[in-house]
């Protein structure tokens, strides 16, 4: 035994060391996943081993993260796999487990309902080239800062509210606190898969890196899909056949690519993505917990660890089906249960108190990006969760259906009770209600699975019209036709392409932003605003963004040339303006009243987008360029086409 575990530990450094030298570094998260399925006992299919593991080795990456902040050696793909082999190694020196075959049972029904949805979500993403898909997110407008922190701790090596002095040149001095102090879980984890998949010790090129970032949060869709569905077959039971579980994932696997859970994806929150995975597999975890114990303690307390990382809005949830399980299980009785529970509370307690010193006092009360959900099918979707629950009184005879019904209440009342906030205080529920919203849809998608143990008609009878329903219509109150997923698909939900293209055009010709702050003038204004503050995050310069916010947001009152020389005068670095369109103005007489086109909901607004008496954008270019020679530079570009 001892000889075996010094060859294995031998091969854990020796594996890292010869993939890096032949670039072959992105077998090696497969391989670390590989040993953490290996030493698994408590599930009982290969699916229930890999989703568990996947769930641990996220956690353990977040607590990780601590220590790679502080070493010398940062991001570096050998060090990293060779620490994470070892620990297995020792792990499964220390346990006496040796690799073991689960069983296949049921896994095959999951793995098509798994690869159902990948095949619909990858569409949007395979058919589009780098600029399409960024497009997507970037009319969100938050991937451009979850760019900037996976970017600025890919240069630094670590968290960034451990060092947020390393923060300072990348962001204005306003919004320091706030983004060093953003949960940062996933965006370490990003930085980290990045160096995998490029068997790189540094980072790469702009379009690489944002390219990199967003076929990840392609994964993280995909993850939170698996567990999903995972979580939904785990709480239906171990005696339910494939007949039965087959309508009801089915149900799960329609809602998450036509629904509100798509949108997640499109808007380009990967935090939240991760979030809603933890808290997926928690539920299943609290409903039907593992057969061991210690991995059952063990991957509960990283799930708390992974949700307080990555989105602590759902912490709270997380936090009270966790306690939930914890008094279920008696570990009161137990005095390393104790150990466990102070060690998890300091460790889950840095993102709370991060994101405290990141937000404001009403901070529940902004709004946002997001999309409104739909509200007539989520009470749809929990009425027939609560159907699988409660009906014919099974819960008083199964303690798994009780915890799901229980898991299904929490997070149904903390959505009502922020909803209730949110109108007693400002008149309306706003982005911070729809994100809760979208935990209480994840939660009832996993609590469906009590829909199983009805009869197989009964079942399809359901599910099939419910599905057919999702397909056809969409939006707010389900009146716009053609559901998130389907315009997502086709193409119809196209997010900001050009200004994607933009941005990606001028990182591409000054990768490091060239010593200026580069504003896009070249197109319609919601392709300047979003391109400018996309360059900035690829190029490292969003530092100098926020000035020009203002003056280029389409949504604002504008901005008169006075306001343009002004920004140009102050401006601590060189301007410089890429220029296109012949037809393009921003610009009004008077920011009071401005003579702008007008424009219904819902239309694109055209190029010509500013007063008509006031310079366009490449004469109020040249105007400042003749003004000031030496600190205004003009690009006349071309714009990339798909």
């Amino acid at each position: 035994m001892i000889r075996k575990t010094a060859v294995a530990l031998l091969l854990a450094w020796l594996i890292p060391l010869a993939t890096h030298q032949v670039r072959l570094d992105f077998l090696l998260p497969l391989l670390v996943l590989a040993g953490a399925v290996a030493v698994q006992r408590g599930g009982v299919t290969l699916a229930d081993r890999v989703v568990v593991a996947a769930a641990q080795l996220f956690g353990a990456a977040c607590v990780f993260g601590l220590a790679i902040t502080l070493w010398p050696g940062h991001l570096h793909p050998t060090l990293i796999a060779g620490v994470a082999l070892t620990v297995l190694v020792l792990l499964a020196a220390a346990t006496g487990r040796t690799p073991q075959m689960p069983k296949m049972r049921k896994d095959a029904l999951l793995a098509i309902a798994v690869a159902g949805v990948s095949a619909v979500a990858l569409v949007p993403y395979v058919a589009r080239d780098l600029g399409g898909r960024l497009g997507l997110p970037l009319a969100g407008e938050d991937i451009a800062r979850h760019f900037l922190l996976y970017d600025v701790i890919g240069r630094t090596g670590g968290y960034l509210f451990l060092r947020p002095e390393a923060l300072r040149p990348f962001v204005p001095d306003a919004e320091l606190t706030g983004i060093a102090n953003y949960p940062q879980g996933l965006h370490f984890s990003y930085a980290v898969l990045d160096r995998f998949v490029r068997s790189s010790a540094h980072n790469a090129a702009p379009a690489t890196a944002v390219d990199v970032m967003v076929w990840l949060l392609v994964g993280t869709y995909l993850l939170l899909a698996l567990a999903v569905l995972w979580a939904a077959r785990r709480i239906a039971g171990p005696g339910d056949g494939a007949a039965r579980l087959l309508p009801v994932l089915g149900l799960v696997a329609a809602w998450l690519v036509l629904g509100d859970p798509v949108t997640v994806l499109s808007r380009g929150y990967p935090n939240e993505l991760a979030g809603l995975a933890c808290a997926a597999v928690l539920t299943a975890l609290v409903a039907r917990p593992l057969t061991r114990l210690g991995e059952q303690t063990a991957t509960v307390a990283l799930l708390l660890v992974g949700v307080s990382f990555t989105y602590s809005l759902f912490l709270p949830y997380a936090g009270i089906v966790a306690a939930l399980w914890a008094v279920r299980a008696r570990l009161w009785r137990r005095w390393w249960a104790w150990v466990c529970a102070v060690a998890v509370g300091c460790l889950a307690a840095i993102g709370p108190l991060t994101a405290a010193a990141a937000s404001s006092d009403s901070q529940l009360l902004l709004n946002g990006t997001a999309r409104v959900v739909d509200r007539p099918a989520t009470v749809l979707l929990v009425a027939l969760a609560a159907v699988g629950v409660l009906a014919t009184g099974t819960p008083r005879r199964s303690p798994r259906l009780r915890a799901a019904g229980f898991a299904l209440a929490t997070a149904g009342v903390m959505a009502a009770g922020l909803g209730a906030y949110q109108i007693a205080t400002i008149g309306r529920p706003v982005y911070y209600f729809d994100k809760l919203l979208h935990l209480l849809i994840v939660v009832a998608l996993c609590v469906l699975g009590g829909l199983a143990r009805f009869r197989v008609r009964l079942s399809a009878t359901v599910a099939v019209p419910v599905a057919l329903f999702m397909l056809v219509a969409g939006g707010e109150w389900h009146t716009t036709p053609v559901a998130p997923g389907v315009k997502l698909a086709l193409g119809r939900d196209r997010g900001s392409p050009e200004a994607a293209r933009d941005a990606l055009l001028m990182a591409r010709m000054f990768p490091d932003g060239g010593g200026a702050v580069n504003v896009d003038l070249m197109g319609s204004p919601w392709r300047n605003w979003s391109a400018t503050l996309g360059a900035a995050a690829l190029q490292g310069q969003y530092r100098h963004f926020p000035g020009w916010s203002g003056l280029l947001y389409p949504g604002g009152k504008g901005g008169t040339m006075d306001d343009l020389d002004r920004l140009v005068a102050n401006s601590p670095v060189t301007v410089r303006f890429f220029l296109h369109d012949p037809a393009a103005s921003l610009l009004v007489v008077d920011t009071d009243h401005p003579n702008r086109p007008a424009v219904r909901p819902g239309q694109p607004l055209p190029v010509a987008f500013g007063d008509p008496v006031a310079p366009s954008n490449i004469e109020a270019a040249r105007l400042l360029a003749a003004k000031y020679p030496t600190k205004v530079q003009l690009v006349y570009a071309t714009p990339a086409n798909p």
